[in-house]
């Protein structure tokens, strides 16, 4: 549960850092939207079970909102959706799906929610939060 809950915190911080890095944070003021058109979620887990493991989430949306008076309030919402989770093996991708991992049926919903975004450079920002 714990190295769940810290490969999907990463993931969600990498996915907004894009936004972050790509220009002062005070010039990417305003309300972005993560969807998987222009975005995606991918992992990779080095010697899973003897060999490395990789895949991605097919189905996920989120938002990111940088205020611009006050980094601090900005935000960082994630929803991941983890029956979508692919890995081109579809043994693997029902054993991620399975209560043993997910538990895609009964948990049909991965959310991050940030609970402080610190500045910690003129383009990047650390975004900490809350995965349930």
């Amino acid at each position: 549960m714990i190295a769940r809950i810290f490969g999907f915190a990463s993931v969600a911080a990498c996915l907004a850092m894009p936004v972050f890095a790509a220009v002062a944070l005070s010039d990417a003021a305003g309300s972005y939207t993560i969807s998987p058109a222009g975005s995606s979620i991918r992992f990779s887990v080095g010697k899973a079970g003897g060999g490395g493991l990789a895949g991605a989430f097919a189905r996920f949306k989120g938002s990111i909102r940088i205020d611009n008076s006050n980094v601090g309030r900005s935000q960082v919402n994630i929803t991941i959706f983890p029956e979508s989770v692919g890995t081109g093996q579809r043994r693997v991708d029902a054993f991620l799906r399975s209560d043993a991992v997910f538990d895609a049926a009964n948990n049909p919903e991965i959310q991050f929610r940030s609970t402080s975004v610190r500045r910690i450079g003129e383009t990047s920002a650390l975004v900490t939060g809350r995965l349930t």
